[in-house]
């Protein structure tokens, strides 16, 4: 969607861009940092759900609502060094960490970093949450896409980035391609050529506006497989770039607990169609989107979607699981 708004701008006059891979390169980047952090030091299932927890435990109520769900996990200060137990004399046992697997955590909320300096976000608290997994069951957010279910398998977020560098990044391509060798203090420069075939990293949308184009970008602030902060980035950016009435053309709906696209332990479910076709041929810009987290066949909470940087607040009365008890206001 990002593409087609930045380079074939009078393709559609209205978009729909759920999660979109804004930066393939950092992705791919992150992946092998945070592969490479997690075999040094890997972690369980368990703890993970035991960490996810603390995360929650320490979050929850920092938007001044207990209700299960982080509203905006850049406010939580979540440390799995200081906010976990450790495990005692450093050896590895139940609902503890030690300190290598506390360090290789961090390094996944951090993002990787290159000559001192972050080049690319980390994964926010809230996305290893307990719920449910892509390929069936229950279980942190993080298993099967940036943590491995099985001793030998290879993470999705991971396998993804290994064959983008092994095919599409190296010309010719280079199928024996180890990551290991990958030096993140000298190697970045390796995805330059990529980078600009692959990424929607253009924040210049004037050809798309003057066109007449909407665009709606929604991104989960629980995915564990497309970084969200790429998403609020690239919005701030574009923010930057086309002026302060930006809102009147291309507006971010955060989704808090949601996961990729979907999913999650938060409101999930969301009709970004009918608010773009609403904003392209009525002119009704979208004040807010109902979502609804919905439990075996039956809503079980519904809540508004505010357009970033707008959060949606609880008014003081009435049940947190309904949308009508809350409004968007300024953060």
């Amino acid at each position: 969607g990002l593409i087609e708004a930045q380079r074939f701008p009078d393709d559609f006059d209205g978009i729909v861009a759920n999660a979109p891979w804004v930066d393939q390169t950092g992705f791919t980047i992150g992946a092998m940092w945070n592969q490479k952090a997690l075999s040094e030091a890997p972690v369980t299932a368990a703890k993970l759900a035991f960490m996810a927890d603390k995360v929650m435990e320490k979050c929850d109520a920092i938007d001044g609502l207990k209700d299960g769900l982080i509203d905006d996990p850049r406010k939580c200060n979540f440390d799995p060094a200081r906010d976990v137990p450790a495990c005692p004399a450093d050896t590895d046992g139940a609902n503890c960490l030690t300190s290598a697997q506390a360090a290789a955590i961090a390094k996944v909320y951090s993002g990787p970093v290159s000559n001192g300096k972050p080049v690319f976000p980390g994964y926010m608290p809230g996305s290893e949450a307990v719920t449910s997994l892509f390929g069936g069951g229950t279980g942190s957010g993080w298993m099967n896409v940036i943590v491995s279910a099985q001793p030998n398998a290879k993470p999705a977020d991971f396998n993804l980035a290994e064959n983008t560098m092994q095919y599409l990044v190296h010309t010719p391509p280079k199928p024996d391609y180890d990551y290991k060798t990958f030096n993140f203090d000298r190697d970045t420069r390796l995805l330059d050529a990529w980078s600009k075939l692959a990424d929607a990293k253009d924040p210049d949308l004037s050809k798309f506006r003057k066109s007449g184009g909407k665009l709606l970008m929604t991104y989960g602030w629980a995915d564990a497989i497309l970084q969200p902060i790429m998403g609020v980035n690239y919005y701030e950016q574009a923010v930057s770039r086309n002026g302060a009435d930006t809102k009147n053309f291309f507006r971010l709906f955060m989704v808090p607990g949601m996961s990729h696209c979907s999913g999650g332990i938060g409101p999930d479910r969301h009709d970004p169609m009918t608010a773009i076709i609403n904003w392209v041929e009525k002119d009704q810009a979208p004040a807010s989107i109902v979502a609804s987290r919905v439990v075996n066949n039956q809503v079980v909470r519904t809540r508004p979607l505010c357009p970033y940087p707008q959060v949606a607040r609880y008014k003081g009365q009435g049940s947190i699981d309904e949308a009508a008890n809350f409004q968007c206001v300024a953060p």
